[in-house]
This record gives structure tokens, sequence and C-alpha cells, in this order.
């Protein structure tokens, strides 16, 4: 009993401690308890006062980097082919929102890029934001193909930065309407980009806490690239996988922002931070994200470190010329009305504050300028008083609309990562479609093969169609919910076709879609189920995919046997490769072998199968058995057939044949010059697609007119 008594007080003395450390680091960063949160409150410290230059930086540098953005990933360079392809069948996320026809979407990229270059300049700032973020969300959401994380992140910013005063400094509306020109904005402005960024690092440290990330499957062989050079004097390339790109990259994203936070450890956050993204330029093919993320991060620093920059250099500018006009002349005189200046400049930058103070005042419900300087400010007349009391009532209704604006923001960015049990019909082996979920790096796929089959149930025929004719990209293959998109854009396209060559306008189709991939170094296994009709298949945003086949967990425990399995090929000579395959009971795998390959097996790993060659022929079959292989003979169909009663495991070393003859030129490892080179002429073939697309635009409005 008296050791109870002892635990429950050592608890309780240890809940105390804790609850005091949080109330106390409550009160340095808000100014007030935590019991005593009211709204008013946290309306004062989000409208505290703070320094606008800042804000102007990240406006300016957000807004150059969407104008090489546009051209590069949001497919400026290449309207045409992206837009402009009457077959190319597109993935809206909300069915009534899609593309418009070429060559208006031109008008839609002029107007997204103009936004762009008025955020950069702070031209009619607001009109450009806004501009921008709606042409920025409507090619965001007409299609789905294209998403990643830092798409959706470009679009939030651009968002958030809509409704900040990032243009009261440094900027063009500053300059022609000096009333805009403001040295200090409200603490909110910075806050929401500032918790934005903080939700982008440690969602995406929290997504890597999993079983997948922390085993260190998520990602492999990627320290094999030059970047990681320093690591491997004293690691490993499987080590350095293991403890820098999982687990230090784990703890990094988890906690990079709170240090950043944190004025002792701030600086070399920032160094850590840096690098990290420099080594993601180099690594990944991800846009202007890196640069993004790295002209955000002085956010995290004190709010008026441009100003802090700019007095260092004029005090050495200050002192270059002193001492320069000392060297020339060596007058006295001349020494003692450079003191004298000197002594002016210091008297009036003392009493600066004094004015910076008034114009914060001015910004908030405090008195105003008149009021401070005049002692019968408050004898006005009742018709001031009462039209006072209503610009006040006004002002308090806008803080309070701010707080909610902010709070919305809060709540949704903390919810949406974790909402996919909501929005069930976009997950698949993975949560979520690949946008707001800031799962990045954490899914490896390996595409093997795409087979759509179209059944004509008229005339009892079928045939194939390449998958990716119609297709802007393959990310479709691994969504159900684009899958299902796919196969009615297809069935359009082909009763379109019909009606075209004098057919049925309906056709009486039915499409089967067998997509074989692996998920962070599985076995590749069907993902979708093929023996369904998907053009009679439902599917709703909220209710599971019912045709995704499951992902065989059971075969987790091969994962290490697979690997040792590829290295031991591997080792064979340069060209030796492996392929390995799972499949349900009951399915079966038709695959054609390349004529390009040679020296094939098939060797079964686990369970039993039905092999029978050259599926056409109607040949014998043969069954085979954990341990059993086969030789097979390049450019011929086979089929794999499951005849047990549990999911079957086998494997394809082969060598391929191509790649003797197939010698890539080594790759610059600091590409500089080329990148930018590549971007100005992505920036030309832009304007020169826009501005011809315009001319067609105006023409066709002429016509319609006339």
């Amino acid at each position: 009993m008296e050791r109870l008594r002892y635990i429950l007080s050592c608890m309780k003395s240890v809940t105390y401690s804790v609850c005091k450390t949080v109330d106390l680091k409550y009160q340095e960063q808000f100014g007030f308890k935590l019991n005593e949160t009211t709204c008013e409150k946290i309306l004062d410290y989000l409208y505290a006062p703070k320094d606008s230059s800042s804000l102007a930086v990240t406006r300016i540098l957000f807004g150059l980097s969407m104008m090489f953005d546009i051209p590069d990933e949001r497919g400026g360079s290449i309207i045409d082919k992206r837009w402009g392809d009457p077959n190319i069948c597109h993935f809206p996320l909300i069915p009534f929102i899609t593309a418009i026809p070429m060559p208006y979407m031109a008008v839609i990229y002029a107007m997204l890029w103009i936004g762009a270059l008025g955020i950069a300049l702070g031209y009619k700032y607001h009109v450009s934001a806004s501009l921008f973020t709606l042409c920025y969300w409507y090619l965001f959401l007409i299609e789905k193909s294209f998403w990643n994380n830092h798409s959706y992140l470009f679009g939030v910013v651009s968002l958030l930065l809509t409704f900040t005063q990032a243009n009261s400094h440094w900027s063009v509306d500053a300059y022609l309407n000096p009333t805009i020109l403001k040295t200090t904005v409200p603490y909110w402005n910075y806050f929401i980009l500032k918790y934005q960024f903080f939700i982008l690092y440690f969602m995406a440290g929290m997504k890597k806490g999993t079983a997948e990330w922390l085993t260190g499957y998520s990602v492999q062989n990627l320290s094999e690239h030059w970047v990681f050079t320093p690591f491997k004097l004293f690691l490993s390339v499987p080590q350095t996988d293991y403890f820098i790109v999982h687990w230090f990259v784990f703890s990094f994203d988890l906690t990079v922002a709170v240090w950043m936070m944190w004025a002792p450890s701030r600086n070399i956050a920032m160094l850590f931070c840096s690098l990290f993204h420099l080594m993601n330029s180099r690594l990944f093919r991800i846009g202007m994200f890196p640069w993004v993320c790295l002209a955000t991060m002085p956010l995290f620093y004190p709010f008026d470190w441009p100003r802090t920059i700019i007095g260092y250099l004029d005090n050495i500018k200050s002192k270059l010329l002193k001492l320069s006009c000392m060297v020339l002349y060596k007058n006295v005189d001349f020494k003692l009305t450079l003191k004298d200046n000197d002594d002016s400049k210091t008297k009036t930058n003392q009493e600066q504050p004094e004015t910076e103070d008034v114009s914060v005042l001015n910004d908030g419900d405090s008195p105003s300028k008149e009021m401070l300087t005049t002692n019968d400010g408050f004898n006005e007349g009742t018709d001031e008083k009462i039209e006072e009391n209503k610009t006040s009532v006004n002002k308090h209704d806008g803080r309070y609309l701010t707080l909610i604006f902010v709070m919305f923001h809060v709540v949704s960015q903390a919810i949406l990562p974790y909402s996919h049990f909501i929005t069930k019909g976009y997950n698949n082996w993975t949560k979520g479609l690949y946008g707001y979920s800031w799962d990045m790096m954490v899914h490896t796929w390996d595409l093997e093969t795409v087979v759509i089959k179209v059944v004509d149930n008229t005339n009892n025929r079928e045939f194939y169609i390449d998958p990716y004719i119609n297709s802007p990209n393959d990310r479709w293959t691994r969504h159900g919910d684009m899958v299902h998109q796919y196969a009615r854009c297809l069935n359009e396209k082909l009763s379109a076709r019909s009606r075209q060559g004098g057919g049925h306008s309906e056709l009486n189709i039915s499409i089967f879609m067998d997509i074989w991939c692996s998920l962070n170094g599985r076995f590749t296994q069907r993902m979708f189920d093929p023996k369904v009709d998907l053009l009679k298949v439902s599917w709703s945003p909220f209710k599971p995919v019912s045709f995704l086949m499951p992902l065989l967990d059971e075969a987790l425990d091969w994962r290490g046997t697979l690997q040792d399995i590829k290295t031991d090929v591997h080792s064979w000579n340069n060209y030796s490769d492996v392929i390995f395959s799972a499949d349900f009971p009951g399915y079966d795998q038709e695959k054609y072998i390349p004529s390009d390959l040679s020296n094939i097996t098939l060797t079964i790993l686990n369970g039993s199968v039905a092999y029978e060659p050259e599926v056409t022929s109607g040949g014998h079959s043969y069954k085979l058995s954990r341990g059993d292989h086969i030789h097979l003979n390049p450019d011929t169909f086979h089929r794999v057939i499951n005849i047990g009663d549990t999911p079957a495991y086998y494997m394809y070393t082969f060598a391929n044949t191509s790649e003797i003859l197939n010698i890539v030129p080594p790759k610059p490892k600091l590409p500089v010059y080329q990148e930018l080179h590549r971007r100005i002429n992505n920036m030309i073939k832009f304007f020169k697609l826009v501005i011809s697309k315009l001319f067609e635009v105006f023409l066709n409005m002429e016509r319609y007119l006339l």
C-alpha cells in the first residue's frame, strides 16, 4: 500500500511538473496562461504587429517560382499535347468541372502566368493572387493524374497569400499608392504560412512512422546516387538506405520545423533543411518544390531579417565610403562632417520607432493618430462618436472573421491527411489520393504490365487496346477511381469511332483491365480484379473500391529472401534480372516473352500452378510445385494458372540482351546550366504557344461576331 502511495505521489508530482512547464511555455509563446485563454486574447495575439519585410520576400520568391513552374510542371510548354488531343482521356475530380477545349485553355494559362507575375511584383496584388489561385485550382481539379503533394501545397499557399497583406512592402502597389505601404502587418499573415509548412514537414514525418518506412523497404537503393557519397565513406549502400534515407529522414521530417522555430537550434536546422532540399532537387524530378521550400524557410527567422541584412549592408557601405573619403582627402573638416551626418542619422533612426508605433496603432482597434496628438480628440460631436463606434464594430467583426478563417485552416489541415476513412473510394493499397496525404516517398510503385481487354458482346469477339494511347500518363493504373473513369472514357471513344464509321451509336461491349504492380519491394501482383466488367461496376467516393484486389501482406516475410535472390541474380552478369510474381487461387496470368530476352526460367517459389505454353495453340499443360522450374522460349506466349488453394509465388529470371547495346552516357552531377537552359526553353515555348493560341481565340471571336 505504501509503495502504491509512493507511485501515485510520484505520478502526481511529474504530472504537475509537466503541466507547469507546458503552461510556462504557453505563456512565453502567447503572452497569457493556458487557463486565461479567451477569444479576445487570441485575437490580440494574431493581430500583434510584425515587420512586413519577410512576408514581402516570401511573396516575391513564391511568385517567381510559380512563373517557372507553369511552363514546366503545369505543362505550359506542351499545352497543345496535354489539352489539345481529343483522343486523350482526362480524370477530373468533380465530373462537371472539366477541361475547356483548345485554344481556350491557353487563356487559362495566360491568366495563370499573369497572376504569378502580379504576385511577384505586388501589382494589383489581391486581383493577381485571386486570378492565379482560381486558375491554378481549376487546372488542379480537372486532372487528377498529375496530382502530387507539392502541387497541392502550391495551391494552398497561393490561397493563403491571397488573404494576406503581402503587398504592403516592396511592391508596385505600395509604390503607386503610399497608403498601402506598411512597416508592419498582423501576425496572422505569418502564422497561417508558417503553420502550413509546419504541417508539410510534420505530417511527412508522421506518415513515415510506419513499418513500411522504418523497416527500410519504402525507398531502396536510393543511396547509390552521388549525393550520398559522404555517407558512403563510412556506410555501405544498404546501411545508408536504412539509417540515413529512412531513419534520419523520418526524424528530420518529424522535428525539423520545431528546430527551425526554436532560436538556439534555428541556424543549424536551417543548414540541414537547406541541404535536404538541395539533395531532393538532385534526386527527384519534383519541379520547383525544393526551391519553394528553400524560399519559405526564412519565414521561421525573426520577421525583420531583411531589414537587418539591409541595415548591415548599409553600415558596411557607409564605413567603406567613409574610409575611401578619408584616404582620398585626408580632410579633418570632412571627417567631422561625416561624423555629424552619422549622428543625425542615428537620431533619425532613434525617432523612427515612435512613428512606426503610431502606424501600428492605426492598423488595429487602438486610437487614431489624431487622438494621440490632440487633447480634445474625445470631445468631438455626437455624430462623429457614432461613426467611430460603427467603425470599431466593423473592425471587431473583421477580426472575428479572421479568427474563423485561421481556425478553419488549422483544423482542416490537421484532419485532411487522416480523413481517408471518409473518402474510401479513393483508397487502394494506400490511403487516399496522392495530394493532401503528405505521404511523400513512402510508397514506391513498380508497374509491370497493364492489359486492357475489350469484349464485343454483339459479335462475340474480343480485342486488346494499348493502355497508354488514350492516357496522359500511367498514374491512373494505381487508383480505382481513375481506372473506373478510364474504362468509361474508352467506351465513349470507341462509341464515337463507331459512329464515325457508320456503326451503332452505343456499343455493347465490356472492358476488363489486368494491372500488375509491386509496392515497396513486394511480389508483383494484380491490383484490380480482371474478371470484373468495369462498365457495369459502380464506384462511389464514400465506399470502398469493390474491384480492388487485396494486397498480399502474408508474403511480407518473403521480402528479405527476394532481396537476397535479386542480389544473387544481378551478380550473374550486368544484364541479368528477375521479376517476382504472386497470384490468387483460381486466377491465371497470360504473359508474352519479348524476343530480346534470353536464358528465361520460370521458378515456383511456393504454391502449385499449371503452366500452359502458347495460349492460343491449346497445347499441353504442366503442373509445377514449389522448387520446380522450366525454361521458356522468347517471342512466345504462355499462361500460368494458380491451381492451389493458397496464393502462388513464382519468379522469372532472364538476361536482357537489348541492354548490351543500350549504352547510357554518364549524366553530369550538377547540370545547373542544362536545367536552367531547359527551363528557359520551356518558358519560350510557353510564350509562343500561348500567343499563337490567343491569336486563334481572337480570330474565333471575330468570326463569331461577324
